[in-house]
């Protein structure tokens, strides 16, 4: 699952239940031994967490490519591989010239740009001994004193990036960075940063290039010009088909990719060693009952609708997968009748036996076929059809969806996320259960869909909120929508999917930083003008914010 960024809010209601039984003619021991082979190789430590674009993930892919082979499951429309391309950070381009008192440093150990950095902006100066804020180019200390050098808990990214937007405002052209007292924790370049590209070259000396290139006594000359060149990865859907004829067809769904070794920034493993985040329960719990379902889908020969069963990398990144497979292969509702997404269904709890089920307000019919007095779980609703979650890329195109997770835990995103913590009993319940649903919704026709409010799985907590999905892998400046909610000031001021937001009232919005800050200056009933693009015109609209919850 997608980190959300704040925790999932579950409530999970104690309840006594007697011993699970397996009512639906799947053989239970035959299922818990193909989820244990199946879990197990996916989340081993030779897939190496399964990170998209990665040899783990090409493995994985193969993997579940087998199975769907060897169970008579036919690649949909002859592929069973969709792969999709995506910017994964920058790098630094030959090119930028980084130059202290007329020597060029080229060793990125001794400076480098920052990633939010001007491209192909000159910038030079003099700086006088003593007198570092002044002229074109700002000198600035990246340490107070010697305890903050020490200090694990400080934000330099988010400390020269406010410095250097300051100095900006102010009139410099250019920043330089220092570290004079030789940090224990030493910086370095981030290709992922998140924060947006600001109007100033700016550069960063390490300790290392501090010593060597700025003298004792007398003035520094600086000369900067900065330039990146973006870094691309893909990523690769799997899907397969049981066709049917039928006009319409059922998306089954469930992301296959994982955190690797924690090296895009998702990870919640507080250690600074290198481990594999192995994702047994998130989501090889997931692909595995995805790959159970769709045999027992194939032997019942359901056949009112079409069935197609989707492995989506890049869930961890953004729902990048899934947003991907939305629009390459034109899956919207023209077409699909409804969507089904399983993430996190290997962690049942054996006291509480809470699973929970969203997108169940995303269409009447869900209240037919999900029975809440199901007395092997307590069902948890919740009505959005928007979450931490694939099943959101589908909600968006207006397509009916139903959600199944278990519950956080406390491995989650953490290497710790292994195969020997699945409950292998209450994942085979749970497959039962979506089972039931899917074959119920067999002899029913195409469920009516239905826009439903900001989810209670994942929110942000704002004061305010706009009520829209970001699209989290758009990075040309703004923020692109990918969805709206119903009810929210978004949709009432008309905004809708693909506006790239530019500006809310006096403040720009370059990318999901600035966005997340012009919402922290808003409170309930503020109207304002937001501004954005549509179509490449910039277009304005009045709007008026609600709270971010309504209880």
């Amino acid at each position: 699952m997608k980190a959300p960024q704040t925790a999932l809010a579950v409530a999970l209601l104690s309840a006594l239940f007697s011993q699970p039984t397996f009512a639906k003619g799947n053989n239970d021991k035959k299922t818990i031994k193909q989820l244990k082979a199946d879990i197990g190789y996916l989340a081993s430590d030779a897939l190496e967490g399964r990170r998209t674009g990665s040899n783990g993930e090409h493995k994985a892919a193969d993997y579940i490519i087998a199975a769907y082979n060897n169970a008579g499951i036919a690649a949909y429309k002859g592929n069973y591989k969709y792969p999709f391309t995506f910017v994964n950070g920058k790098e630094i381009a030959p090119n930028t010239v980084i130059k202290v008192n007329g020597r060029s440093v080229t060793d990125h150990e001794m400076a480098f740009p920052l990633p939010f950095s001007a491209t192909a902006k000159k910038a030079h100066g003099e700086i006088l001994p003593g007198v570092y804020e002044q002229n074109n180019v700002w000198m600035i200390p990246l340490y107070t004193d010697a305890d903050e050098a020490k200090d694990p808990h400080f934000d330099w990214e988010k400390f020269v990036f406010d410095k250097a937007k300051d100095a900006a405002k102010q009139g410099a052209n250019g920043v330089v960075f220092y570290d004079s007292y030789d940090s224990k924790y030493p910086v370095s370049y981030n290709a992922k940063s998140d924060y947006e590209t600001i109007d100033i070259p700016v550069g960063m000396l390490t300790y290392k290039g501090y010593t060597a290139y700025v003298p004792a006594e007398g003035g520094v000359q600086v000369e900067m010009e900065i330039f990146f060149k973006k870094t691309e990865l893909t990523g690769t859907n799997i899907a397969a088909y049981i066709d049917n004829g039928a006009k319409y067809t059922v998306a089954i769904g469930a992301h296959y990719d994982h955190l690797g070794y924690g090296e895009d920034g998702n990870s919640l493993y507080a250690k600074k060693e290198k481990a594999i985040h192995n994702g047994a329960d998130d989501n090889a719990s997931g692909t595995a009952a995805l790959m159970q379902l769709s045999k027992w889908i194939r032997n019942a020969k359901l056949k009112h609708y079409n069935y197609l069963f989707l492995n989506f990398s890049g869930e961890e990144l953004g729902l990048l997968g899934s947003k991907a497979m939305v629009k390459d292969a034109g899956l919207d509702s023209t077409n699909i009748a409804y969507m089904v997404n399983m993430d996190m269904v290997g962690r049942l709890n054996d006291s509480t036996h809470a699973l929970t089920v969203g997108g169940v307000g995303t269409s009447p019919t869900w209240f037919k076929v999900i029975d809440k007095s199901d007395p092997r779980f307590k069902i948890v609703y919740d009505s959005s059809g928007i979450g931490p979650s694939d099943h959101t890329s589908f909600y968006n195109k207006g397509i009916p969806v139903l959600f199944f997770f278990t519950g956080l835990h406390t491995d989650y995103h953490k290497p710790s996320d292994d195969a020997d913590k699945i409950n292998y009993k209450g994942e085979a319940l749970v497959m039962d259960y979506i089972y039931d649903v899917v074959k119920k919704m067999d002899k029913m026709p195409r469920p009516v869909y239905t826009p439903t409010k900001q989810s209670t799985i994942g929110k942000v907590r704002f004061k305010v909120t706009l009520g829209i999905m970001p699209d989290y892998s758009f990075q040309e400046g703004g923020v692109r929508v990918d969805g709206v909610s119903d009810g929210r000031p978004a949709m009432k001021a008309g905004l809708k999917a693909g506006d790239v937001i530019i500006q809310l009232g006096d403040n720009k919005v370059n990318g999901m930083q600035t966005y997340m800050e012009a919402l922290g200056k808003f409170a309930e009933g503020d109207k304002t003008i937001v501004k954005f693009i549509r179509n490449g015109k910039e277009m304005s609209v009045p709007l008026e914010f609600t709270p971010a919850e309504k209880k």
